[in-house]
């Protein structure tokens, strides 16, 4: 890639201009009180990303060679911890990631992007892995289109002041429109650089530590394993939603996010077999590494919850959800039973509507919400709403919506809620 060297930005008249529009209108919520020259460093707002015991991923995102490091302290006027420094250049699209490792239980973390000793962010914060003692409060959904912006979801979401954030899937819809998709990397990089430059999730991401993972449309619609552009769609999708993944291709990972909750994040689209597969023993939605890793991390885990976060649905029965890879679904139910692992609670996405799934066959307790800013399914295919609104359980696809998972430590409880995108409680449920 080369470069403008008149201003310094990457000779690509699209982002260029995008990066220009998002310093002039302030998208980084953290550039207001910085001089016009260090608020251009950042393309974007710094994020926090994967918080894991007393460790996290601190997102960053130039619009030109940039060498950064992040400050860090419990205290916003006292910083006075410091990441090691990354470099900021074309081979990762001007983004990267630093650690912040040894941080305390049950803080606030508050952080600022450096370039040498000068400020280029104004101060994030997000909360570290709670406590013995301490609540804690997920947030949950998925499906953003950029048609669609600005996501003002995120601004409701950030008012419930979750003190963590899934995102299910369907970060970017990389295949719309069909006519400008092209599974290369220039083209994947674009299509997220233009969903972070929203300004509601921008400032969202800013203040709630997030751990996502992709569903097809980062890909292409209903990506599968066999597919030639994966190790590319990973590539962005890491670049732009960095992951603590111990190996290196797959996004599943676990994370101890308090000492009663677990966070157990599974690929559902690295290794899974093609869709129209006969099912069988063959036919996987995990593959076989991923899966033993699953069935452990399940095993292992000695916290009362376990959140499951697929981006499919475990029990939908479409052809992209769990229901057609049944008999990998039936292993993992089974393994459940077998080893008898309580507090197993799964949350997905995908479908563009939300629902309660639990099911008393499996003994399984799944809680679906989305989409965050696309269409709506109900809206496009009515007979979706009878078929899905069959039964006593919570279903809702009038609105944009996300779920809340807040976890009482004194009662040990997992309270299950949705919000609509005025904020109203939409269910609410109580597990024990």
């Amino acid at each position: 890639m080369s470069f403008d060297r008149d201003q310094g930005y990457p000779a690509q008249p699209e982002r260029r201009q995008l990066l220009r529009a998002a310093a002039t209108l302030g998208a980084l919520p953290l550039a207001g009180a910085l001089g016009d020259a260090d608020a251009a460093a950042l393309a974007f707002a710094p994020a926090a990303f994967d918080v894991h015991d007393d460790r996290a991923l601190i997102w960053l995102s130039a619009n030109q060679v940039s060498r950064l490091h992040v400050r860090w302290g419990t205290k916003p006027d006292a910083l006075d911890q410091r990441s090691a420094e990354v470099e900021l250049n074309a081979t990762m699209d001007y983004t990267g990631h630093v650690a912040l490792t040894g941080l305390p239980r049950g803080a606030t973390v508050y952080y600022r992007a450096f370039a040498g000793d000068s400020a280029v962010s104004e101060t994030g914060r997000f909360n570290s892995a709670r406590k013995a003692g301490q609540n804690l409060t997920i947030a949950f959904s998925g499906d953003m289109e950029e048609k669609y912006k600005p996501f003002r979801l995120f601004d409701v979401m950030a008012a419930a002041a979750p003190d963590y954030f899934v995102h299910l899937g369907d970060t970017v819809y990389a295949d719309i429109p069909k006519r400008e998709f092209s599974p290369t990397l220039a083209h994947y990089r674009r299509k997220h650089s233009r969903i972070r430059a929203d300004r509601p999730l921008q400032a969202f991401l800013a203040q709630c530590a997030t751990s996502a993972i992709w569903d097809d449309h980062e890909i292409e619609n209903d990506a599968h394993g066999g597919l030639p552009q994966l190790a590319v769609a990973e590539q962005v999708f890491r670049e732009y939603w960095p992951c603590a993944t111990a190996q290196r291709t797959g996004l599943y990972r676990a994370l101890s996010l308090a000492p009663e909750v677990d966070l157990i994040i599974v690929d559902t689209r690295r290794f899974r077999s093609v869709q129209a597969l006969v099912d069988g023993p063959e036919k996987t939605m995990l593959g076989s590494e991923q899966k033993a890793w699953f069935l452990d991390a399940l095993k292992r885990s000695r916290a009362k919850w376990k959140i499951v976060a697929t981006s499919v649905p475990f029990h939908g029965g479409s052809q992209d959800a769990w229901g057609n890879y049944k008999t990998e679904r039936d292993e993992v139910v089974d393994f459940i039973k077998r080893e008898r692992i309580t507090g197993v609670v799964m949350i997905s996405a995908d479908y563009h509507f939300a629902r309660d799934w639990s099911s008393k066959r499996t003994g399984i307790h799944e809680f679906m919400a989305g989409p965050i800013a696309t269409f709506r399914t109900f809206d496009k295919q009515p007979e979706a709403r009878e078929r899905h609104s069959k039964g006593p359980h919570f279903v809702f696809g009038d609105d944009f919506n996300f779920g809340l998972l807040r976890y009482d430590a004194a009662s040990g409880k997992l309270t299950v809620s949705y919000q609509d995108s005025g904020g109203k409680t939409l269910f609410e449920t109580v597990l024990v």
